[in-house]
């Protein structure tokens, strides 16, 4: 073999090693790196939740695995262009997605909730003249007598009409305001991060943030990495499991702004929290480990089956 080729299959197994076998070298004296995207504004992606977290997570993890550093690919992606390279093993070794069986089957997944399933937790933007009306529902069986307005490809129509609560679709979200301001539908659920980015968007509009229901379900945001990465997943699931187990997670998660900013939106103890079921949850999901999770769910909850009785699932709870 001549000493150009030999050179060139070295570089070869050296990009290769970089990538799929990042950050996993026991004992190594040598700074690696793994790339992680942002989906956030890149001007603060330094802050971003997830990228925080997993910079907490190689520290805690460099016991057992080594040295390693978190960079930011220097390019914003979309959601569906970060799977694909994760796929694909192309510039990027990790991300934070929210579950579900289709990313499982082409990804591999962390099994350790990273936000305590802070994004299954939904209020209301309302008409303004409609807010008495939603003040006096106390049941799910009530809130369904109004229409849930979603975006036409939006994970949470499945999960809505699973719990036989009507949905109608429509486009972006400014559409789906003037939507509701013109009583296309009643009320549009959205998840407490979106809400602190939007609702100062539409102080001209006649409607606002409803002030005494939360409806909830079992959302599970987590680490992906590639499939052949099964040393880096591990490392991971060790340094959270250990940031869990000392208290640093707790710590992190409570005093990180999103999460400071989201739980003061969400002002639990002042609503009534109507909890559902998720069909779109992996049976894997450990719902029953509390300390996962921003608070415990009910005992007697159970996880939606995919018949035509999936809604028989649903429990109701109230604060």
């Amino acid at each position: 073999m001549s000493v150009v080729l030999k050179t060139a299959l070295v570089i070869i197994l050296l990009t290769y090693s970089t990538s799929i076998f990042a950050c996993i070298a026991a004992n190594s004296n040598i700074a690696q790196t793994i790339t992680f995207p942002s989906k956030t504004d890149l001007k603060n992606a330094e802050n971003d939740y997830a990228f925080q977290l997993l910079q907490l997570v190689l520290e805690k993890s460099k016991d057992k695995y080594g040295n390693c550093k978190a960079l930011l690919l220097k390019e914003h992606l979309p959601a569906k262009r970060i799977e694909n390279y994760l796929i694909k093993d192309h510039l990027i070794d990790i991300a934070a997605l929210t579950v579900n069986n289709a990313r499982n089957e082409l990804m591999l997944p962390v099994k350790i909730p990273i936000a305590k399933g802070l994004r299954g937790y939904r209020l209301f933007m309302i008409r303004k003249s409609d807010a008495d009306k939603f003040a006096k529902i106390s049941s799910l069986n009530e809130l369904a007598n109004f229409r849930a307005g979603q975006g036409a490809k939006w994970a949470d129509v499945n999960i809505l009409r699973s719990n036989k609560l009507p949905v109608v679709t429509g486009g972006s979200i400014n559409t789906l305001i003037n939507m509701l301001e013109y009583k296309r539908f009643d009320y549009f659920p959205r998840g407490t991060l979106e809400l602190m980015e939007e609702i100062d968007n539409y102080n001209d509009k006649a409607v606002q943030l409803e002030s005494t229901l939360a409806l909830i379900y079992p959302n599970m945001t987590a680490f992906y990495v590639n499939k052949d990465n099964i040393e880096l997943a591990h490392r991971i699931e060790y340094g959270l499991n250990k940031a869990i187990e000392d208290g640093s997670f707790n710590t992190f998660f409570y005093s990180h702004p999103s999460s400071v900013d989201a739980l003061k939106v969400l002002s639990l103890s002042s609503r009534r929290l109507l909890t559902i079921c998720n069909p779109n949850l992996p049976h894997w999901v450990p719902i029953n480990v509390s300390n996962y999770w921003l608070q415990d769910w009910p005992e007697n909850f159970e996880r939606c089956s995919h018949g035509p009785n999936a809604a028989q699932q649903t429990i109701e709870t109230t604060h």
